[in-house]
């Protein structure tokens, strides 16, 4: 099994727990439908649904223009956690398609080759309210998720913008601090440039503290009841795009 770096590597830990130097384990794969759902054709009601791009190649050339040979990333046929490489498709030019990063600075934007990459609807989307510390999930456009959140403290807030889910990761020990499943997403920290050995990532998971659902708990990760991340890891699949506003 791939190992489940200090999860600001992946998620970034709640303040209050101190057993995060420990690395758990995840089971993951480099199917990119391995431990979830495959994402079926929008409903034609609903406008422009998302689109994932799946890298059938081995290293993924990205530019800052379509067919330029200004090259700002490479990027593996897997992540750093065993993970398909998918990323969320953000607009098409001729053979080119455009896609976010899962870098800094958060929102980055770059252009692969049409070629290179599978192309798929991704029927869910992700919403979070800072303010209200609440996660919406929406399915084909109808709402089928609304769920009380852990949030970043004002030290270490959670990111704001648009991303995506660029890991699913089953931990070890359900009762963890991590719960039972965890996402990486392309968010990375603003105030933490490396965190118990990880680069800052920031990611959705589940938690052993649900008195602390609703507060500003977390170094900026997003926590879940356990029962709900369950729910989400059933369904959601790589790609899928999250707002957090």
């Amino acid at each position: 099994m791939k190992r489940f770096k200090s999860l600001i590597a992946l998620v970034t830990v709640a303040a209050a727990i101190t057993a995060c130097g420990g690395a758990p384990e995840a089971t993951t794969g480099t199917n990119p439908n391995q431990h979830e759902t495959q994402p079926s054709i929008v409903d034609e009601t609903v406008n422009s649904a998302p689109q994932r791009a799946i890298s059938t190649v081995e290293q993924l050339t990205v530019t800052a223009t379509p067919g330029g040979q200004d090259t700002i990333a490479t990027l593996g046929r897997t992540t750093s956690f065993g993970s398909a490489r998918v990323l969320l498709v953000t607009d098409t030019k001729d053979s080119w398609v455009q896609v976010l990063l899962p870098t800094r600075p958060n929102g980055t934007h770059g252009w692969v080759h049409r070629d290179a990459v599978t192309l798929q609807p991704v029927d869910y989307s992700v919403s979070v309210n800072l303010e209200a510390r609440t996660l919406v999930v929406h399915e084909a456009g109808s709402e089928i998720l609304r769920a009380t959140i852990a949030v970043g403290t004002e030290e270490n807030p959670t990111p704001t913008g648009d991303f995506f889910i660029t890991d699913k990761l089953e931990t070890p020990e359900s009762g963890g601090a991590y719960g039972p499943y965890a996402f990486g997403i392309s968010a990375y920290s603003d105030t933490l440039t490396e965190f118990a050995g990880g680069e800052g990532q920031i990611g959705i998971h589940g938690t052993n503290e649900p008195d602390k659902l609703g507060t500003a708990a977390s170094h900026g990760c997003v926590r879940l009841s356990n029962e709900e991340i369950t729910l989400l890891a059933e369904r959601l699949p790589l790609g899928t795009p999250v707002s957090i506003s």
